[in-house]
């Protein structure tokens, strides 16, 4: 009989759980001729703890369904397009920082991580997905080595303990229970219920059932399009042998274009077979549409019909399809944590208790377009909002140097152009022309600028400025610019309109060069 799991039962580090069994039943392969009655009978068994039979189908599905595997292999592929990383414990001392970083060194240097991940989203399907682990000894570490996916149905859950899996070794009745150290155990819920229900398998086989009639009774109906109906007459008295004869030759003729039949018989040739598969194809198309909102939560990520597509209903499901990602990470991240970094620290830190154990974590972070956030930021912080600097490297998804790791810098101009971003390169050329055209005093006004102080002009005043240089950003001359301020000013002559605009540019000049004087 197997061995049953003990606490610090260190028996998986010699060699896994499974290297004590041989041979495995091979699949049975249920789809074939799957009919309503036998998946109903092999559902209900599943719910009593035999999985295998399920676990078959679901196999079979991914295999013969290519829109099942396609939507399937979408969930399953987006994990590892996320970012991971290993967080120490919560008001982390100095030795839980250092141990996160060595955890997380550990867990990267496991080779084909990628496919641990892949092969653990296999539960997705099934509600539940196992992994052997081979362990080896460096130094005085004991670190994973390899990992090898086992077949969903080489498990089952006890009768009486239907929450409860279990290895399927055939050594006992209810199974065996797992080696401590020994496995990578992954649960999954994409739905709420026993482990045997559970699992998206249990919501696709009915579309997947239905489906394959209708590609069936299409290969059925396409095996005689145009071709002619044959009906065969005998005469009285014919023998057995001969009505077979006939029929051989009315099932034969249609495609040979020639046959022999007994002496007495006839064969009459009716109108071609005809019809269309309109129906059986709305049928494929429904099931389809179906198993995509069951695996990817909706149906244009994988197909559009141009007609009732839009981009607004596109960007909705591709929402949607995040959130499940989201969800996907969670849960995957708990296993992980509840298996892999539990052993590596409980055989490489006996000594540091559970509640001390780092945390693997996906980021699933939704972080804000740069260049918005970068021009928006500066006017909150002016504005007196006290925002810490660890949530806007996290909202802008850059990770926050180390104290050894080289920063970027950047040269401060304090010119115009440089100070007040904000501002057109036709402001800043329509600036120098009335400079040079109308304005020779506005080099002694420059210097007073250096005078002012940033409080001297406040928030409103900005906001106001702002406003009225944003309408001058279309003007190309300093007539365009005189007009616009004139309608804006109907009430002021010619040189008080052009009095009005030196000002203005003055303020601008002002408002950037203090800006970039309060940065320096």
């Amino acid at each position: 009989m197997a061995k049953k799991s003990k606490k610090d039962d260190r028996s998986a580090l010699d060699a896994p759980q499974t290297a004590e069994v041989g041979w495995v039943d091979q699949p049975n392969h249920p789809a074939l001729g799957l009919t309503p009655q036998r998946l109903a009978m092999l559902l209900i068994d599943a719910e009593s703890g035999n999985l295998t039979a399920q676990a078959d189908l679901g196999a079979d599905m991914e295999e013969r369904d290519g829109h099942i595997f396609s939507e399937t292999d979408k969930r399953k592929k987006a994990i590892n397009g996320l970012p991971w990383q290993i967080l120490p414990a919560k008001n982390p001392s100095a030795q839980d920082k250092k141990i996160a970083e060595e955890v997380a060194e550990w867990i990267d240097d496991i080779p084909d991580l990628e496919m641990v991940f892949f092969d653990a989203m296999d539960a997705i399907l099934h509600s539940y997905s196992g992994q052997t682990i081979q362990w080896h000894q460096l130094g005085k570490l004991w670190l994973p080595a390899r990992f090898e996916h086992r077949l969903a149905r080489e498990f089952k859950t006890p009768f009486n303990s239907p929450n409860e899996l279990r290895w399927n070794d055939q050594s006992a009745v209810d199974g065996a229970e797992f080696w401590d150290y020994g496995w990578f155990i992954h649960r999954h819920k994409a739905k709420s219920g026993y482990i045997g229900r559970s699992g998206l398998l249990r919501v696709l086989c009915y579309p997947y059932l239905f489906k394959n009639y209708g590609i069936k009774d299409i290969l059925e109906f396409l095996e005689i399009y145009g071709l002619p109906i044959r009906v065969g007459s005998y005469s009285e008295g014919a023998t057995e042998q001969e009505k077979r004869t006939l029929l051989r030759a009315v099932l034969s003729i249609g495609r040979d274009a020639g046959g022999i039949i007994p002496k007495g018989m006839t064969i009459d040739f009716k109108d071609a077979a005809s019809g269309d598969t309109d129906n059986h194809m709305s049928l494929i198309k429904w099931c389809e549409n179906t198993q995509s909102k069951i695996i990817v939560g909706g149906t244009l990520l994988s197909q559009a019909d141009g007609k009732t597509s839009t981009n607004a209903q596109s960007k909705t499901h591709e929402v949607q399809f995040e959130t499940l990602n989201k969800s996907d990470a969670k849960q995957l991240a708990r296993s992980i944590n509840d298996s892999i970094i539990c052993y590596v620290m409980r055989l490489n830190y006996p000594n540091i208790a559970p509640d001390r154990y780092p945390k693997f974590k996906f980021d699933t972070s939704d972080t804000e377009d740069l260049e918005t956030f970068s021009q928006s930021l500066p006017n909150l912080v002016n504005s007196g909002m006290r925002i810490g600097v660890n949530w806007a490297h996290e909202r802008s998804g850059i990770p926050m140097a180390n104290d050894e790791e080289p920063i970027l810098t950047f040269s401060k101009t304090p010119t115009l152009q440089a100070a007040n971003h904000q501002q057109s390169f036709k402001l800043a050329a329509l600036t120098q022309q009335v400079k040079q055209e109308a304005f020779q005093d506005q080099i002694a006004l420059d210097e007073a600028i250096n005078q002012l102080d940033a409080g001297q002009l406040n928030s409103h005043a900005q906001v106001m400025i702002q406003a009225v240089l944003k309408q001058l950003e279309a003007a190309t001359t300093i007539d365009d610019a005189l007009g616009m301020i004139a309608n804006m000013l109907p009430d002021r002559s010619a040189d008080q309109l052009q009095a009005h605009l030196a000002k203005l540019l003055f303020a601008a000049e002002a408002w950037g060069s203090i800006s970039a004087q309060a940065e320096l």
